[in-house]
Formats: structure tokens, C-alpha cells, sequence
């Protein structure tokens, strides 16, 4: 017990350092420390939103994309349909057509070709009569 002495722990107690003895150095280092923690802070806060908006952005684009590949495959099937609708058209080439219309159709052009001919005016006679004595 003699060299607990008369403290009592039995620890020789150790001495701060002579910057932390007044209370004024410790009360400069406190004021440091939350200045630099409210910049931190601020700092944190700035970076969080930076991110938020950062995320907002990305999802955007990630709809965007996941819509243009909708509207993709929705052109790439009609564009099949389109295609396979071609073929059947060019393996039944008169399936398209409708009956009634074309005996229409081709009556009125038998009509136009048994028409009679109307006979040029007399300015397109005369130009007609000059082209024809200039290539003799």
C-alpha cells in the first residue's frame, strides 16, 4: 500500500496539456469545432440535395428510355403486320380489289376511249400546219 499513497486509486493521476488549461483555450476550441460542424453540416446538406435532384434526373431518363422501348416494339409490330399484310396482298393480287368498282372503273375508260374526238381550234390547226411544213 505504499505506493497507492495517500490518493487512494493507486494510478498516478496524469496532467492535461498547458493548452487546455484555462478555460478561455477550451472555450476558442468548443467555438472551433462548431463552426466546423456547421459547415460540415451545411456542406452534408448541400451534397444530399445535389443527390436528390441527381436521382429525380435519372428516374426521368429511366421512364423515358422505358417508354421509347414501348413505342419501339409497338412500331416493330406494326411494321410485321404491315410486312405480312405486303405478302399476303402479292400472293392474292386481286384481294384488295373490289369488284363492283372496277367494272365501274373499267366502263368509264371504254366510254373515254370510244368518245369522239373534238376537233383542235383554230390556233392549235395553224400550229399544227406550221410544224408540219417546217419538217418537210
Amino acid at each position: 500500500m505504499a505506493s497507492g499513497g495517500a490518493s487512494g486509486t493507486g494510478a498516478p493521476t496524469k496532467q492535461k496539456s498547458k493548452a487546455y488549461l484555462s478555460s478561455v483555450a477550451i472555450q476558442s476550441d468548443a467555438i472551433k469545432y462548431r463552426q466546423k460542424y456547421k459547415e460540415l453540416k451545411r456542406k452534408v446538406h448541400e451534397i444530399e440535395q445535389e443527390n436528390d435532384k441527381l436521382q429525380a434526373f435519372s428516374l426521368r431518363i429511366k421512364n423515358n428510355i422505358h417508354r421509347l422501348r414501348i413505342e419501339r416494339a409497338i412500331l416493330y409490330e406494326r411494321l410485321e403486320a404491315d410486312a405480312s399484310k405486303a405478302t399476303i396482298v402479292e400472293h392474292e393480287p386481286n384481294a384488295h380489289m373490289d369488284p363492283v368498282r372496277d367494272a365501274a372503273d373499267t366502263s368509264t375508260k371504254e366510254q373515254k376511249s370510244m368518245a369522239p374526238m373534238s376537233s383542235p381550234s383554230k390556233e392549235e390547226h395553224d400550229s399544227l400546219v406550221v410544224e408540219l411544213d417546217d419538217a418537210i
